[in-house]
């Protein structure tokens, strides 16, 4: 009994728990007679949908859907980290910081690590760690077009190591100073 999880509710009776598992079942009915893709769909029992609900588009909190939301959005940003790392390592070291490479070498360095180079270049630049010519880079054609770090690789480094509480759908919440704030 000392080790039970505080989140799970010992109960001391059958009919306590016999009423437990009814509260659950018919919970879970309720939420499945809202569901679209469930059985027991019933016509009339769509939720109404407001796009300015600050919910809007976003998993229900504290489902499933939001824990794989949250942990996809860490990996990312690891990621956009690993690849910033790249660049500086192993491109041309600035005074400032900062440095450059070609995309040609990059993709060639960086494809052992991981497939998703050219994704996760457009999330390091829409999050403006980077900056590159284009919409979008291709292997050959793009191959001397020049990647630039535009902020010091530690400050890349600190952004990135603070940003620890992640949203669905945001690889990198802007800090104060890139707001202009």
């Amino acid at each position: 009994m000392e080790n039970t999880p505080a989140s799970v509710r010992v109960t001391s009776s059958l009919a306590e728990r016999k009423n437990m598992f009814s509260q659950r079942a018919t919970a879970h009915q309720k939420k499945m007679e809202t569901n679209p893709f469930s059985g027991n769909f019933k016509t009339g029992k769509l939720p109404v949908l407001d796009k300015n609900d600050p919910n809007y588009g976003r998993p229900v909190a504290g489902s499933k859907s939001e824990r794989r939301g949250l942990q996809a959005a860490a990996r990312i940003n690891a990621e956009v980290a690993v690849l910033c790392d790249m660049i500086y390592q192993e491109g041309e070291q600035y005074e400032d910081g900062t440095a450059a490479i070609t995309f040609g070498d990059l993709f060639q360095i960086y494809t052992r690590i991981s497939n998703k180079v050219v994704g996760i270049l457009l999330r390091a630049r829409k999050h403006g760690f980077v900056t590159f010519e284009g919409e979008v880079l291709f292997q050959g054609r793009d191959d001397q077009e020049p990647i630039v770090l535009l902020k010091p690789i530690q400050t890349i480094r600190d952004d990135l190591a603070q940003d620890t509480k992640f949203e669905v759908g945001v690889c990198h919440r802007a800090s104060p100073a890139d707001t202009g704030q």
